[in-house]
């Protein structure tokens, strides 16, 4: 699966270090534009290599869809989308590359 570079801006939920998840691989749901009238049902997941609690905010890492059926496509350079846990909105994703 392809990865791409990603600048994370965490929200005021997370934005704290202590508050950053520290594990290697995060895994969440991303909500992108495309998905405003099918989300939740339809969301994917996203998974990031970095641990953000190691970088603060905002930071950087890789990220890859979960699943190999997913839409590749939506990740593309200048995305914007959001991550979520759970119904919180807990970052804004910008693709890189």
């Amino acid at each position: 699966m392809t990865e791409h570079r990603a600048r994370i801006q965490w929200s005021d939920v997370r934005a704290t270090r202590d508050r950053l998840p520290a594990t290697l691989q995060y895994v969440t749901m991303a909500r992108f534009m495309d998905d405003q009238t099918t989300w939740p049902q339809d969301a994917w997941s996203v998974v990031f290599d970095e641990p953000p609690a190691m970088q603060g905010s905002p930071s950087l890492a890789k990220v890859r869809f979960l699943a190999e059926t997913a839409p590749h496509e939506r990740l593309r350079p200048g995305v914007l989308f959001s991550l979520y846990e759970g119904r919180t909105d807990v970052a804004t994703v910008q693709l890189l590359d």
